[in-house]
């Protein structure tokens, strides 16, 4: 979630302490970024995974609720990751649903259908950047390409501390030479043992204009991940969070993957 990567970057005096450092951690910033970026959608590192999740978003004092179910599914060898989110609640957008195809070579497709004009609808072009829900600050592209960063930034581990009691490396990314991005800086906090981003903040021209954070990091029948998320848009003063409810590992049919089947799609247990 590019959005909410963003506090002021701390330089280490000695190059060479760095350097010694580096050495005795034995992991490079780029191999760091990669084990991160293995992780897909709500952590579908292997094989196939359904959850629930909660989003809140707060603006102006006023808080609004929504639930979705979400499908996922990592591509073998060449095929893509792919991704389904059906919106549960308010009852007002019951039943939308948003696909998304994140593609091996990083690049994406994503599609939308609206249940009441049985719609669907392949989002392309500026409309990657429009807000999935208005106010969130996360956009439809956000979630099709997850924690990526690789392609835009170049990556410089610069130490590590704890957030929360966590053992975190702490990356500092900045744009890669002629690349376009939306921050001029963002530093990531991960954490050390499974590699989950535990806090971001994004800066544009020095200034902190975002921070996220994770928090309720546990084991669950998958993985180790965190639980919890908050973001905070400085710029737009908002706020939302995000609360995996539950995981598990199962089989989906590749029926919820398929553009053309949304409009007549059953989604068990629903």
């Amino acid at each position: 979630m590019r959005r909410y990567g963003k506090l002021a970057v701390w330089t280490l005096v000695l190059v060479a302490g760095l350097s010694l450092w580096t050495l005795a951690q034995g992991l490079t910033a780029d191999e760091i970024l990669d084990q991160v970026e293995e992780k897909s959608f709500i952590g579908t590192e292997t094989g196939s995974i359904v959850g629930t999740l909660k989003l809140s978003i707060t603006e102006e004092g006023e808080t609004l609720n929504y639930t979705f179910r979400v499908f996922g599914k990592q591509g073998e060898e060449d095929q893509p990751d792919k991704f389904l989110m059906v919106y549960l609640e308010p009852e007002l957008v019951s039943g939308t649903m948003f696909l998304g195809w994140r593609l091996p070579d990083g690049d994406s497709r994503m599609w939308l259908y609206l249940p009441d004009l049985g719609l669907v609808k392949e989002i392309v072009g500026e409309a990657r950047e429009q807000e999935f829900i208005s106010g969130s600050g996360i956009t439809y592209d956000d979630i099709a390409q997850g924690f990526s960063f690789r392609e835009d930034y170049d990556a410089e581990l610069v130490g590590e501390e704890e957030v929360d009691g966590i053992s975190c490396y702490v990356l500092v990314l900045t744009p890669k030479p002629g690349h376009e991005t939306d921050y001029s800086e963002i530093k990531l906090w991960i954490d050390k043992e499974h590699f989950n981003v535990m806090k971001m903040e994004s800066y544009k021209d020095g200034e902190l204009t975002g921070v996220m954070v994770g928090s309720d990091l546990r084991e669950d029948s998958i993985s180790c991940i965190p639980h919890h998320y908050r973001f905070q848009d400085l710029e737009e003063d908002k706020t939302s969070e995000m609360t995996i409810v539950d995981r598990q590992a199962k089989e989906i049919p590749d029926d919820y993957f398929d553009p053309q089947k949304l409009p007549t799609l059953k989604i068990e247990g629903l």
